[in-house]
C-alpha cells in the first residue's frame, strides 16, 4: 500500500509564499499535499505597491485570484486568517475555529506595520504606506487629494526597516510626477533614513553613494541620514539625527504628505509564537531556514529575523528584496525534499542582493555581493534600460505566478501586459488597421488587426511590440553560449546608445 502523502502547509499568499508552494509541488513530484493558508483570496505583487500609490499601476495589473492558479497545481487553498501555530501538535487553528494538521510548515506570511512604535502616527490622515496593498490604494486616493493643494512631502524610514530601496523608488517617482504636473517647484521633498549616506541600504557600498547623492541633489530632494524616527504630530514629524554626540540632536520637518515605512514586526499569530519569534516577532532561522529548534518548521521571506550586516550610529537593516526572497525559496523547497529522502540539507547561502529601482528619469540597478569580500561584486548603473528591466522583471515573476516555472515567455508578458493597459486605454483614434510600412501577408495582417481591436489598442503599436517578444522568445531558443553572444551585443549597443544625458532620451519615471 502506498504511504500517505506528506502534508506541506505554506502560510501566506504572497510573493514567498505561492511560489514556494509551486516549488514544493514541484519537487515532491506528487508526494506532497500541498496547501496553501492566505488571509486574502489574491495574489498581489507587493513590489508594484509604489508605483499603485502614485496611480502609475492599477491594482488589477498586479493581482490575481489565486484559487484558479493554485487548483491548476493540485493545491489545495485555504482563505482564512491565521489565528494560533500549535508547534508541539503540528497543526495551524484558523479564524472560525477550523484547524490544519502539517508534517511540515514554512512559514512565509509577511510582516505587520508597527505605527504604534512612532508615537502620533497612527490614525494621522497625512501620514501614508504602501506596505500594504490596502495602505497603497488609501496612499494613492490622499495623494490625488493633495495634488489640489500641494505642499511640503517627507518621505521616511524607521530603523532596521529592510526596505531602504523602495523607499528611494517612491522619492524619484513622485519627483517625475509632479514634474509632469507643473507642480514640482510647490512641493519641497525631504528624505528621512536611518542611512549614514545614501545609497548605504544597509549593505555599506560606497559605489552608489556618489551616483544617488548626486541623482538626489539634481532632482531637488532633501537628503537627512542618521536619523531615528521619534514622534508625529499633526504636520510635523520629529527625528534624532545621532550623529556626533551620542544623544544626537532633534529635529522636525514639517509635511502636508508623508510616506513612510515604520517599524516591521511579525503577524500576530506568529508573534504568539514564543519559541521561534524574536522580539520584533519575526522568525529566527538556522543556516537551512528551519525555524529556531525546529525540524520541520521553515521560514521565508519578509517574517523573518534580519541580521543587522554594518554598524552604523541608527541601525540600517539588511534589504530584504524579491531576489533574496527566491533564493529562500528555492533552499526550503530544496531543503524540504532533501528531509524527506534523509539526505543532508542544504545551507542557505544568500550571495548577492539586487535592487532595480525606477529613479525617475533614469533608473538605477544596484548589485552587491557582501558575503565573500574578496569576489565582491559592485555596481551602479543609470539608464532607460534599468526602467525596461524592470519592467520585464514584474511581467517575469507575474507569469511564474500565472503560468508556473517554464512557462513565463515574452509573448505572454506581452499580452497580460496588453490586457490589463485595455482596462485604462481606449482604441487609438484612426482606422484601426496597419500602416503600409508593416511588411506583412494580408492574412496575418488581418489577424493582428482583429486581435488589436480585441485587446483595446493601436494595431502598429502591437505588432511592433509582439515583434520584439516573439524576437526574445526565438533568442531563448539558442543553446546557452549563443544567447549569452546575442544578450551581451544587444546590451552593449542599448548602453552605448543610452548614454547619460543625451537629449534625445527621454524617460517618464513609472509611467506604464
Amino acid at each position: 500500500m502506498a504511504a500517505n502523502p506528506v502534508r506541506v502547509v505554506i502560510a501566506g499568499g504572497g510573493i514567498a509564499g505561492v511560489p514556494l508552494a509551486y516549488a514544493v509541488k514541484e519537487k515532491l513530484h506528487g508526494r506532497a499535499e500541498v496547501t496553501l493558508v492566505s488571509d486574502s483570496p489574491d495574489f498581489h505583487f507587493i513590489p508594484a505597491n509604489p508605483w499603485i500609490a502614485l496611480k502609475l499601476r492599477a491594482e488589477t495589473d498586479v493581482t490575481f485570484a489565486l484559487e484558479p492558479l493554485l487548483a491548476a497545481r493540485k493545491i489545495a487553498l485555504r482563505v482564512a486568517a491565521l489565528e494560533e501555530i500549535d508547534l508541539e501538535g503540528s497543526q495551524l487553528k484558523l479564524a472560525g475555529g477550523a484547524s490544519l494538521a502539517y508534517d511540515y510548515l514554512v512559514i512565509a506570511t509577511g510582516i505587520r506595520p508597527d505605527w504604534n512604535a512612532i508615537p502620533g502616527m497612527t490614525g494621522n490622515p497625512r501620514v501614508h504606506s504602501v506596505i500594504r496593498p490596502s495602505e497603497a490604494v488609501a496612499a494613492r486616493g490622499a495623494y490625488e487629494a493633495f495634488l489640489s493643494r500641494p505642499g511640503p512631502v517627507v518621505i521616511a524610514s524607521a530603523p532596521r526597516v529592510p526596505t531602504i530601496g523602495p523607499m528611494y523608488e517612491y522619492a524619484f517617482l513622485l519627483d517625475s510626477d509632479l514634474r509632469r504636473r507643473a507642480l514640482r517647484q510647490r512641493v519641497p521633498i525631504t528624505l528621512i533614513t536611518p542611512e549614514p549616506y545614501p545609497g548605504h541600504v544597509g549593505l555599506d557600498k560606497p559605489v552608489a553613494r556618489e551616483e544617488l547623492s548626486q541623482a538626489l541633489k539634481s532632482q531637488g530632494i532633501d537628503w537627512i541620514g542618521n536619523a531615528a524616527l521619534r514622534s508625529c504630530g499633526g504636520r510635523r514629524i520629529s527625528f534624532h539625527v545621532l550623529e556626533g554626540s551620542p544623544q544626537g540632536a532633534l529635529r522636525h520637518a514639517e509635511f502636508d504628505y508623508a510616506m513612510v515605512w515604520p517599524p516591521f514586526r511579525g503577524v500576530e499569530a506568529v508573534e504568539r509564537c514564543s519559541a521561534i519569534r524574536d522580539g520584533d516577532g519575526l522568525v529566527v532561522v538556522d543556516e537551512y531556514q528551519r525555524a529556531t529548534g525546529r525540524s520541520n518548521v521553515f521560514a521565508v521571506g519578509a517574517c523573518t529575523a534580519k541580521e543587522i550586516l554594518t554598524h552604523t550610529a541608527v541601525a540600517v537593516g539588511a534589504p530584504d528584496a524579491v531576489y533574496v526572497i527566491q533564493q529562500q525559496v528555492a533552499i526550503v523547497a530544496d531543503n524540504i525534499a532533501h528531509s524527506l529522502r534523509g539526505e543532508p540539507l542544504n545551507r542557505g547561502s544568500i550571495e548577492r542582493e539586487q535592487w532595480i529601482a525606477d529613479m525617475g528619469k533614469r533608473g538605477a540597478a544596484y548589485l552587491a555581493s557582501p558575503q565573500m569580500p574578496l569576489r565582491n561584486i559592485q555596481w551602479l548603473h543609470q539608464g532607460r534600460w534599468v526602467y525596461e528591466a524592470k519592467r520585464e522583471f514584474e511581467d517575469f515573476f507575474i507569469n511564474q505566478i500565472l503560468f508556473g516555472a517554464g512557462q513565463h515567455g515574452q509573448v505572454q508578458a506581452l499580452i497580460r501586459r496588453l490586457r490589463t493597459q485595455s482596462r485604462r486605454n481606449t482604441v487609438a483614434a484612426g482606422s484601426g488597421k496597419l500602416g503600409p510600412s508593416v511588411p506583412l501577408p494580408i492574412d496575418a495582417r488581418r489577424r493582428l488587426e482583429v486581435l488589436a481591436r480585441e485587446l483595446g489598442i493601436d494595431p502598429a503599436a502591437f505588432s511592433q511590440q509582439l515583434l520584439d517578444r516573439a524576437l526574445a522568445e526565438a533568442i531563448s531558443c539558442l543553446d546557452p553560449q549563443a544567447r549569452e553572444r546575442v544578450r551581451a551585443e544587444v546590451h552593449a549597443r542599448l548602453v552605448e546608445e543610452l548614454e547619460t544625458d543625451k537629449e534625445r532620451v527621454r524617460f517618464e519615471g513609472g509611467a506604464p
